[in-house]
């Protein structure tokens, strides 16, 4: 049996991290810019009140590595340039007592010094960005791994908007791995994968959880726009895994929730219960929506089966999550 080394399969997190993997600490660059004005502004005046006899280097410094880190090192050498502009417009050459010769080396080395600082402040912070992000990514698909996930959905206790949870997970995907080896298993992943971002939007958080699950988190519209999305992901899903492989299948369970209080560990662990209730069905989709009734929280599932959904409900069961599966009580 051929097989071509795991790592060849891996995918470049660098290039296929999600775009809403945000580095930490951005803020909008307008709000950087402003926020630089102000830094290079009240040190320049602080400098031309006090003159040449204090020395506020420093601070001229603190200002262009703000830059280099927010906002990049072109526009870190822009504002060094503006920092030796105001530093000769407030002080003249009274920094330079010392003749031509010497005036115009002082000044090249304040230049090569800013160079050097942009320079290496921008490798740092290029570096540290890489690695947050790799550690935020699956290597192989270059979806998210269950971190980012976690901390991109879990952003606040409350929603205003409908919202779905969709957890899939590939049926055969082991049987794969032991007839064709693990590369043709990889490529099943990383074709699943890009196949499955081309179909949603680029905002909606996709991660792989681990081995052969995958969870997809995302806004719609209303109840009928998300059992909708739920029938056509559940068909692309099965769609572009049966070109990997016949028997390569995927069951996908679908939690749907309305504007309001959120729960992010029971979600998720309910829609992994609606999972394998579909996995039961055989590569099936399973839907149920989130309804509070007098304070309390029920499940109300769709007519379900490997081909779509219905529009009846089917079953109703007590949304406590602490019960490993309870989703099979009959309405």
């Amino acid at each position: 049996m051929s097989r071509r080394d795991p790592p060849d399969r891996r995918a470049n997190p660098a290039r296929k991290v999600s775009s809403i993997v945000v580095f930490p600490g951005m803020v909008p660059r307008g709000k950087v810019w402003l926020l630089v004005l102000v830094g290079l502004g009240l040190t320049g005046f602080a400098d031309a009140v006090t003159g040449y006899d204090l020395w506020f280097g420093p601070f001229y410094l603190l200002v262009i590595g703000f830059a280099a880190w927010m906002l990049g090192r072109w526009q870190a050498l822009a504002v060094g340039l503006a920092v030796l502009t105001l530093i000769i417009c407030v002080n003249g050459f009274s920094l330079y007592p010392f003749g031509t010769v010497a005036a115009l080396w002082n000044l090249a080395m304040r230049v090569i010094t800013i160079l050097m600082f942009i320079g290496l402040l921008g490798h740092i912070r290029c570096c540290y960005a890489r690695e947050w992000r790799l550690a935020r990514t699956d290597s192989l698909t270059g979806a998210l791994n269950r971190q980012a996930f976690f901390e991109l959905t879990a952003t606040s206790s409350t929603s205003a908007d409908w919202t779905m949870f969709a957890y899939a997970d590939l049926d055969g995907l082991k049987k794969l791995n032991d007839e064709r080896g693990h590369a043709a298993g990889d490529d099943g992943l990383i074709a699943y994968v890009a196949h499955v971002r081309s179909v949603i939007r680029k905002h909606d958080h996709f991660a792989r959880l681990g081995g052969d699950e995958f969870i997809i988190h995302l806004k719609v519209r209303d109840e009928a726009s998300a059992r909708t999305v739920a029938a056509r992901l559940h068909r692309e899903m099965n769609a572009i895994v049966a070109q990997v492989h016949p028997n390569l299948k995927c069951s996908v369970g679908v939690l749907i929730l309305p504007p309001g209080n959120r729960a992010l560990d029971r979600e998720v662990l309910a829609a992994d219960q609606l999972m394998y209730a579909a996995k039961e069905q055989g590569a099936g989709l399973v839907v149920a929506t989130l309804r509070d009734v007098r304070g309390s929280q029920f499940l109300v599932e769709h007519q379900t089966s490997a081909a779509g959904l219905g529009c009846n409900p089917v079953l109703n069961s007590h949304f406590d999550c602490r019960q490993k599966r309870e989703l099979d009580t009959a309405a």
